[in-house]
């Protein structure tokens, strides 16, 4: 991105909001200011100084004496053009009979100045007309043989008072509107983005996220926040309910449970057929473990967690052992990488359940080999679990995080999974405002990264790098 980008005000809409008013304003004023200035011009007329008349007597006696006692055949406006000399201001002659201009070269002279000048020269008594930054005196007569010409006198005068001011106000004008405008647009877009921070939180899981004070605005700005927080209540509704109703179910689960595997003993008391009685034995473990994964997963969902600082051989040793024994029974092996010497801030019995049950789906589907691979930054701590196993495609690895999503219904029958272990996963590691992605390794099999902040109680912005073995 250049820097023209970086400071261009039109890429925010608080940025053209401000130039759109800012510019039309200013547009309008100086459109206005230079509109009347145009039509009515700034003209004022009184007596003449004495000094002025005096300056145009001078070269009237000068262009008389050149008539009379020189020895060239001069030019009317050559005599102008010496008397000019003479005087310190600018004279301007005009033959009465034809109109001409008598002047010597200089810069051209505005219509409106030569219309003044044609004007006056009908006058029988010398005038002061001023006009915007200039101001001509005249006529003084004289009579050079048989021609009759009217001088005139032309001098800066600086700019009228009036122009100054309407200078002052366009200043003070500029001002005003620059803050105006800002605040104008401001105000617009202050609503805009409490809605962009209160939908941000919204997504991430944060539920009591509203715009403040929606009721202070009617307009459509405060209508959208009022519908936005109507909104944002309902789904918070919506997710209790959820949360509530695993909760009951749960909980309500159990009891008939209990009541069963009561039953279950007497019944091989009772030399019931032993096949049957195992049968429904194994049914009643696979509905004692959902239940208990259901617990687990309203838990991690909802439930406030403490924090610990603890290194991460501290946090995860027991679980690595466990997760080797396990692997063991199953003929396959876990290689465990060394743990790097960092404290981390996790709750510990969440973080364990993550890691956990991404291995146990690792250890499953594995043909030989689970390893498991931890790395620090700065920012984050990352752990990667990686198998042999067949894999999944993108698909799957995108939705394998669902709760009671299975890629394969029959293997996990097989395998008496009910797609519960890795939706407990993310929600401990969403607990811990971390990351968990799975994509294929190299070999083919599935590995899964959890990226997590080195304090878990803070946000963090993501973006680690998703490593594959």
């Amino acid at each position: 991105m250049t820097l023209f980008s970086r400071i261009n005000p039109a890429r925010r809409v608080v940025g053209r909001l401000f130039l759109w008013f800012w510019i039309t304003f200013i547009f309008t004023a100086v459109t206005t200011f230079y509109a009347v200035n145009f039509f009515t011009g700034n003209v004022e007329i009184s007596p003449p100084k004495g000094q002025d008349i005096a300056s145009l007597n001078e070269a009237r006696d000068a262009i008389l004496s050149m008539a009379k006692n020189s020895n060239e055949a001069l030019s009317l406006k050559e005599m102008v053009r010496r008397a000019d000399r003479v005087n310190r201001h600018h004279i301007i002659g005009v033959d009465l009979a034809s109109g001409n201009i008598l002047r010597h070269a200089g810069p051209p002279m505005h219509p409106d100045e030569l219309r003044d000048i044609e004007r006056l020269s009908e006058q029988p008594s010398p005038l002061s007309l001023i006009r915007r930054n200039f101001e001509t005196v005249g006529p003084v007569k004289l009579n050079v043989g048989a021609k009759e010409i009217a001088l005139f006198m032309m001098r800066p005068n600086g700019p009228p008072t009036g122009e100054i001011s309407v200078i002052y106000f366009l200043c003070i004008a500029l001002v005003i509107t620059i803050v105006l405008s800002y605040l104008f647009a401001r105000s617009l877009v202050k609503p805009i983005k409490q809605l962009q921070q209160s939908s941000k939180a919204l997504a991430a899981g944060n539920w009591k996220a509203r715009v403040e004070r929606p009721a202070l605005r009617r307009d459509e700005l405060g209508e959208l926040s009022r519908d936005f927080n109507a909104m944002a209540s309902q789904l918070e509704k919506m997710w209790q309910g959820q949360q509530r109703l695993l909760a009951d179910i749960s909980h309500e689960l159990r009891s008939p449970l209990a009541r069963l595997q009561m039953a279950l003993g007497i019944a091989h008391q009772q030399d019931v057929d032993p096949a049957t009685l195992i049968r429904i034995e194994r049914e009643a473990e696979r509905m004692e473990a959902l239940v208990a994964q259901l617990l687990t997963l309203t838990r991690a969902e909802s439930a406030v967690p403490q924090f610990d600082s603890l290194s991460l051989e501290e946090v995860f040793q027991s679980t690595l052992a466990d997760a080797t024994f396990e692997a063991g029974n199953h003929g396959k092996k876990v290689e465990v990488s060394p743990f790097p010497s960092a404290k981390v801030v996790v709750n510990h019995t969440m973080i364990c359940s993550a890691v956990e049950n991404v291995i146990r789906n690792a250890i499953r589907y594995a043909e030989s080999c689970v390893s498991v691979c931890f790395t620090v930054t700065d920012t984050h701590w990352e752990v990667v679990v990686s198998d042999d196993g067949p894999g999944l495609d993108e698909a799957d690895c995108k939705s394998i995080f669902s709760p009671f999503y299975r890629a394969s219904l029959a293997r996990d029958r097989e395998s008496g999974g009910v797609g519960l272990g890795l939706a407990i996963a993310k929600a401990a590691v969403e607990m811990h405002h971390g990351e968990i992605h799975a994509t294929r390794n190299t070999s083919g099999g599935l590995a899964v990264s959890i990226a997590v902040p080195m304090d878990g109680q803070k946000q963090w912005n993501g973006n680690s790098p998703q490593s594959t073995n």
